[in-house]
């Protein structure tokens, strides 16, 4: 089996391109992989052509939850953890699966890349006060690690769901080495 693809596949961040790969190499008579990869993709994307990215909106909303206020009158933001964990299909049931686990980390390791990609191309993420000037280098990486951070790490602490974000927090952790080798030393696990 010709695995170039699946590699191309999920260092690929353009949701178009990355559909356009699925389609191309898997067919009708499929593997148990290419069944989760379809099924990742379309509670990723939806049916149709990927306009919205729900994991991407997932770690936006850990983001938020890590960033509010620590009080959880009721439950609420437990619940609305549990529903990302849902949403990102980290429900345990289906993890029992090796070969669906294997899929969705790389899954997520590919949300992570598209985080970075996102982060470091927006000016506003990148520039100093009020637009004047760029950070260096070194001081984005601390800012991506330090969002990283907030998400995979702070949030399911401040939720005390850190067995359920277990494998979200792998995926962090693989796709910060991916892009930044030697400096994980930024981020605050």
């Amino acid at each position: 089996m010709d695995n170039a693809w699946i590699i191309a596949f999920y260092k690929e961040t353009d949701p178009v391109k990355r559909q356009e790969l699925l389609k191309a190499n898997t067919g009708d008579g499929e593997s148990e992989k290419d069944k989760y990869r379809k099924q990742l993709w379309i509670a990723r994307y939806g049916k149709r052509k990927p306009v919205k990215d729900e994991f991407m909106r997932c770690l936006m909303e850990m983001k938020y939850l890590a960033e509010g206020t620590t009080v959880d009158l009721g439950g609420k933001r437990r619940k609305q953890g549990a529903k990302i964990a849902a949403t990102l299909g980290l429900s345990e049931s289906l993890l029992q699966e090796k070969v669906y686990e294997e899929i969705l980390l790389q899954e997520l390791q590919n949300v992570f890349l598209k985080f970075i990609e996102v982060s470091r191309g927006g000016r506003a993420f990148t520039s100093l006060v009020f637009g004047m000037g760029q950070m260096s280098e070194e001081g984005v990486t601390k800012k991506i690690a330090q969002q990283i951070s907030t998400i995979a790490f702070r949030a399911p602490h401040l939720l005390h769901m850190e067995k359920e974000f277990a494998l979200l927090q792998e995926a962090a952790l693989e796709a910060f080495r991916q892009i930044y080798p030697n400096r994980e030393h930024f981020l605050k696990k």
